[in-house]
């Protein structure tokens, strides 16, 4: 099409990607050779379509100071998550040739992405087709592959690995093509060098579920957009500030605290926290498909429940909720015996106080059915 300029890009990423796909089994090559190759090459090819074309890329300072603020409270955030999940030992080897092997491999992809996306959005004129097509083309030259295969024979894995991986890759992504619109190349390549860099040279990493990982980096891109966008409209001197502006600021804040609260009560941050149950063995209190809200107690507390209280304790990973029927006191050892309201006869195993996390409060009728739907697909 005339009006749709500099294809090259566009053909070189999708063969990329095809590349991608026939080294499934030769990751390491591929990984460590042909990338940082091949994105050396495209950006040293958009540094001279951007001069021979004369592209401006200027970004206003004060969005880069932004950036440079919003990516150093996201650090510190996900350090403060760590402290309350816990700390795990990065993969990532620190020596002065593997960190500089890192960067080749990882920080020259992102800079020539961005840079790609910038040039073909600005060339096109921001035309909707080609800033669709060149944001779903550096989505899927971001997929590892090679994990994406190897995972599909284990349904629940690759359930969670589209949602920790696939997923947020995708809301990111949609970020970084609304930072070049907005301003340039610049933005995008700032916020995810802080954080590609942080992966790189910490030497200690959050140690958070599948979920937690997909839910935060959801929410930060959702709060890296909403943080922009309202400082876009603020920084536009011959916008009008009228009534509906300020109700999408309020409804944006109003979204995003809800959003945040929601994720950290599923996520266990506050003293109650709710769990799907996937078994009707408690009829008719609640039964399969409902939600239960249990609360978090002190351990004293957990040793002096009394006979009748609903408990929720794990047994080999699998999450119970059941009725204390007796207690059982030895050499100080407090144990409960738990039975099903449904069932007939009580638990064979005893629980121990180190396996409860918490009390029964109230249930939510219906709302967990698609969880158990999973839960039962995964096991099929």
């Amino acid at each position: 099409m005339k009006s749709f300029k500099n294809t090259n890009i566009l053909l070189i990423i999708t063969l990329y990607i095809l590349i991608g796909f026939s080294n499934l089994n030769n990751f390491p090559f591929y990984i460590n050779v042909i990338s940082p190759v091949f994105w050396t090459c495209l950006l040293l090819y958009m540094i001279y379509d951007i001069r021979k074309n004369y592209i401006s890329f200027y970004s206003n300072r004060r969005y880069i100071l932004y950036m440079i603020i919003i990516s150093c409270i996201n650090i510190i955030s996900l350090f403060a998550i760590g402290f309350i999940f816990g700390f795990v030992k990065s993969p990532y080897n620190h020596e002065a040739v593997s960190i500089l092997k890192n960067i080749t491999t990882q920080i020259l992809p992102i800079i020539s992405m961005e840079i790609a996306r910038f040039v073909v959005i600005a060339r096109n004129n921001h035309n909707k087709f080609a800033t669709a097509l060149i944001t779903v083309l550096l989505i899927f030259s971001e997929i590892n592959y090679g994990a994406l295969v190897s995972l599909f024979s284990n349904k629940e894995m690759f359930f969670e690995y589209i949602c920790s991986t696939i997923v947020p890759l995708i809301a990111f992504n949609l970020l970084y093509t609304y930072l070049s619109i907005k301003s340039s190349f610049i933005l995008p390549i700032i916020y995810r060098l802080f954080g590609q860099l942080l992966l790189i040279l910490a030497p200690i990493f959050p140690n958070v579920n599948w979920f937690a990982s997909g839910s935060i980096n959801m929410l930060l891109a959702l709060l890296v957009y909403i943080l922009f966008k309202y400082i876009v409209v603020k920084e536009k001197k011959d916008i009008k500030r009228t009534k509906l502006n300020l109700s999408e600021k309020i409804s944006y804040i109003i979204a995003l605290i809800i959003c945040t609260l929601l994720v950290c009560f599923i996520l266990g941050f506050f003293e109650y926290e709710p769990i799907t149950i996937i078994s009707s063995s408690m009829y008719p209190i609640f039964s399969r498909g409902d939600v239960v809200i249990y609360k978090k107690i002190s351990e004293n507390s957990l040793r002096a429940l009394p006979v009748g209280t609903i408990i929720l304790y794990t047994i080999e990973g699998q999450n119970i909720a059941h009725r204390i029927v007796k207690i059982i006191n030895e050499n100080g050892t407090v144990l409960y015996q738990t039975k099903g309201d449904f069932n007939n006869i009580a638990d064979e195993n005893l629980v121990d106080i180190s396996q409860i996390k918490g009390i029964y409060v109230f249930n939510i009728k219906y709302i967990g059915f698609p969880s158990v739907w999973l839960h039962e697909y995964f096991n099929s």
